[in-house]
C-alpha cells in the first residue's frame, strides 16, 4: 500500500516538471537582448563616461558682414580678404594690446617697423600746404592687424611699407578738397558717406627696400594723372612690376585697391566705421591723460 501511494506521488511530480512550470524572464529581458550587439548582454554606460558637450545656440549672420559697394568718389577696389583676415582665413593676432580712442589705434605704438612719411603734416603734398600739426598715423584698430601682416610679408622679401597718409580727420578731407582744382574732384573728393580716410580704414602706401628707399613707381603720390590708375600699361616693366608687387603684400592682408591710385588701399565693410574728426591733438591727449596738448 505504502509502495503505491510513493510511486503516485513520484509520478505527480514528474508530470509537474514537464508542465514547464519554470522561474519566469523578466519583463523587457528579451527585448534588451534583440537590441545588444549579438552575443552580447545589453550595456548601460557609467553615468560618469556619458556625453556633457554643450550645444552652442546658432546665430544669425551679421548683415553688415555683406561686401561693401563700390564707392564713387574713392573709385573702384579690387577684391580683397575678409576684415582681419589674410588669404587663407588665418586671423593675424597683434603683437600687444594698443592704447585705442574711438577706434584709432597709432601704428607705430604696435609696430615701428613701418616708415613713415605723412605728407600732409609737411609741405610736400599737392596743395603745398601743412594739414596736420604733428606726424601721427593713426588707423582704425581692425585694419591694424591686417597691415601688419602686409608689412610682415613684405618684410620676408625684403622689403618695407612706406606710409603717405591713413586715418585723416574729416575737416581735413574738406581742406584737401577745397585746395583741389575742379578737373581733380575725383581724387580728392570732399566729405561724403563715402568717405574712408576719416574712418581710418584707408591707406595710402607705397614699397621701400629694408634701407627706406622707395621702389620705382609708376608716379609719386597724389600724381592725379592716368599714370597713377592701378591698370595703366604705359609704365616701364620695373614699375609695373614694384606696383603688382605691393599690391600682392596688401591685397592678401584683405585690402582692396583703388583704381584711380595704385597706393591707396581701402579695408572693408566700410559702413561699419563711423566717420570721424578726432584730431591728432585730441587722440594724443586722451592717450596721455590729458596732459598732451
Amino acid at each position: 500500500m505504502n509502495t503505491r501511494l510513493l510511486s503516485l506521488l513520484l509520478a505527480l511530480l514528474l508530470l509537474a516538471s514537464l508542465c514547464g512550470c519554470g522561474v519566469r524572464e523578466p519583463e523587457g529581458a528579451k527585448d534588451a537582448a534583440l537590441s545588444s550587439p549579438e552575443g552580447t548582454a545589453p550595456q548601460t554606460a557609467p553615468e560618469s563616461t556619458k556625453s556633457t558637450s554643450t550645444v552652442l545656440p546658432e546665430t544669425d549672420p551679421d548683415p553688415s558682414a555683406e561686401e561693401p559697394t563700390e564707392n564713387p568718389d574713392d573709385g573702384g577696389r579690387e577684391d580683397g580678404a575678409e576684415d582681419g583676415k589674410d588669404q587663407t582665413g588665418q586671423s593675424v593676432a597683434l603683437p600687444e594690446e594698443p592704447f585705442v580712442y574711438k577706434g584709432l589705434v597709432e601704428l607705430t605704438s604696435v609696430d615701428d617697423s613701418f616708415i613713415i612719411d605723412q605728407r600732409y603734416a609737411t609741405e610736400n603734398n599737392f596743395t603745398g600746404v601743412v594739414h596736420y600739426d604733428r606726424v601721427l598715423c593713426l588707423v582704425n584698430e581692425d585694419i591694424l592687424p591686417m597691415l601688419i601682416a602686409a608689412n610682415d610679408a613684405a618684410k620676408a622679401e625684403g622689403y618695407r611699407i612706406k606710409i603717405w597718409d591713413a586715418y585723416r580727420p574729416i575737416s581735413v578731407q574738406q581742406a584737401l578738397h577745397d585746395a583741389a582744382p575742379p578737373e581733380l574732384s575725383a581724387y580728392v573728393p570732399g566729405p561724403s558717406p563715402y568717405s574712408m580716410h576719416a574712418r581710418g580704414i584707408t591707406v595710402d602706401v607705397t614699397l621701400c627696400d629694408m634701407d627706406g628707399n622707395e621702389l620705382d613707381m609708376p608716379t609719386g603720390f597724389d600724381d592725379f594723372s592716368e599714370r597713377a590708375h592701378s591698370d595703366y600699361a604705359g609704365a616701364t616693366a620695373e614699375q609695373i612690376a614694384n606696383r603688382e608687387l605691393l599690391n600682392r603684400f596688401m591685397s592678401a592682408a584683405g585690402f582692396r585697391r583703388s583704381s584711380l591710385e595704385w597706393w591707396h588701399f581701402d579695408g572693408p565693410n566700410r559702413d561699419r566705421y563711423e566717420i570721424l574728426d578726432v584730431s591728432f591733438a585730441e587722440f594724443e591727449n586722451a592717450r596721455d591723460g590729458g596732459r598732451s596738448e
